[in-house]
């Protein structure tokens, strides 16, 4: 398992980016899985609604298996506890499937762990 360790400014354009792999350390390749969004979403101990971007707006894009998010743009709060971040899954959809398909997140083989700063 692949774990991401991401720092976000609350309300920031800042890019992070990263490449999907799956169990076998091959590129999730989101164009010829034939993706047509990408969503970032977070829910659960602390998040009042789920919280979410996608690729509709620029806060995430895709290419191949390459993603760039602005996790700065989740509405989140910042990040009290350290030992308590954040655990953002992506997804993904296609136009022959709207039920999401899950790529990355907790108990998946890439999973995000998500610090909120001021």
């Amino acid at each position: 398992m692949v774990t991401l360790k991401v720092t976000a400014a609350k309300n920031s354009g800042n890019e992070t980016v990263f490449d999907l792999i799956d169990s076998d350390g091959s590129p999730v390749d989101l164009d010829a899985a034939g993706a047509t969004v990408v969503t970032v979403s977070v829910c659960g101990h602390g998040v009042r609604n789920p919280s979410s971007i996608d690729s509709s707006t620029d806060d995430v894009s895709f290419a191949g298996s390459r993603v760039t998010v602005k996790f700065g743009r989740l509405a989140l709060s910042p990040t009290r506890n350290t030992n308590t971040p954040y655990l953002p899954k992506i997804s993904y959809i296609t136009a022959a499937d709207a039920e999401q398909e899950v790529i990355a997140g907790q108990g998946y083989e890439t999973e995000i762990q998500l610090r909120v700063v001021c």
